[in-house]
């Protein structure tokens, strides 16, 4: 089978669109909480459960807390069950609680599509060269998007003309079928439509198999949290515990990232999930490319060559 490419809200960042959510939340986009009506304005999340507040006014606080502010990690703080709780929802709380859920993913929709289209991106940018060094490879059959921008309007912007057949695994602003909400854990009652595989967007995808089988994987701009390492750890894991690989057998592996601190990051995140990360590094050609780290010409130089090389022109 083909070579993977994996995109995160990294590389939408690194091309200049401002899709993180501390950016829709500054935004004219963002819908405001409900008034307080019977909530005091010095309520503190110590002073009350969090059920409370209302996921509104939950979400609100969370974003003015924050500097790194994550609207899907919210919403699983919010929704998540309990097993000591002071205060019981009423139906009508969990209902008007949902149904700012709904408005809260269609306000991100009508943000990201505003940024799609208005917005000019980097064409110089390392994001830029590394998809054109993917498309022109020839070989990457399999592309799979967490963003929500049109990957294709990305590609004309940038001077390619090939139509780029990927999958978007948590839907596209462009038909309005985005997914936002938690993975797979138990919510509270009433709170089930949270799931992202309860959205009806939500498709079938073959993200594992693609990666076992590739011999040349990619992944630009994810940081491999809580929410995005799910679709990873028995990949990772699986080659960090197995049996000695050959090293004509060995998969090359590339992430790109912003920083070290990202770097770090990620590397933190793998470990925490059990995963070995020297043993990652001896069963495959395993790197981690920083884009704001001029020190790493030479990798990427190596990079792109070797995707010269190894394109369908030179089969």
């Amino acid at each position: 089978m083909g070579n993977v490419f994996i995109i995160g809200n990294g590389f939408d960042l690194d091309l200049g669109l401002p899709t993180k959510y501390s950016d829709f939340a500054k935004s004219e986009y963002w819908p405001a909480a409900a008034p307080k009506k019977q909530i005091e304005e010095d309520i503190r999340y110590g002073d009350v459960p969090i059920e409370a507040l209302g996921l509104d006014w939950a979400i609100e606080k969370a974003k003015n807390k924050e500097t790194w502010f994550d609207l899907e990690r919210e919403l699983l703080v919010y929704t998540k069950v309990r097993e000591l709780t002071r205060y019981v929802e009423s139906s009508e709380e969990v209902k008007n609680n949902v149904d700012y859920f709904n408005k809260l993913r269609n306000k991100l929709n009508d943000y990201i599509l505003d940024v799609q289209n208005n917005q000019k991106i980097s064409k110089d940018c390392i994001a830029s060269v590394v998809l054109k060094a993917v498309v022109v490879n020839g070989l990457f059959e399999n592309i799979f998007s967490f963003n929500y921008t049109n990957l294709n309007s990305i590609a004309r912007q940038i001077g390619l003309q090939q139509n780029i057949n990927y999958i978007h695994l948590h839907g596209n602003v462009s038909d309005r079928s985005i997914i936002l909400g938690v993975d797979e854990t138990k919510l509270r009652r009433g709170y089930e439509s949270l799931h992202k595989s309860s959205s009806r967007y939500y498709r079938s995808h073959d993200l594992y198999n693609s990666l076992n089988t590739a011999k040349e994987i990619v992944i630009f701009g994810l940081s491999f949290g809580r929410i995005d390492y799910s679709y990873f750890d028995k990949f990772f894991k699986q080659i960090s515990e197995g049996k000695s690989i050959t090293e004509e057998k060995k998969q090359y592996i590339t992430i790109f990232t912003k920083d070290d601190n990202s770097r770090l990051n990620i590397i933190t995140n793998m470990r925490n999930m059990g995963v070995s990360i020297q043993r990652l590094y001896a069963q495959s050609h395993f790197q981690i490319i920083c884009t704001a780290d001029d020190g790493e010409k030479q990798e990427l130089s190596d990079f792109y060559k070797r995707l010269e090389e190894d394109s369908h022109i030179s089969i």
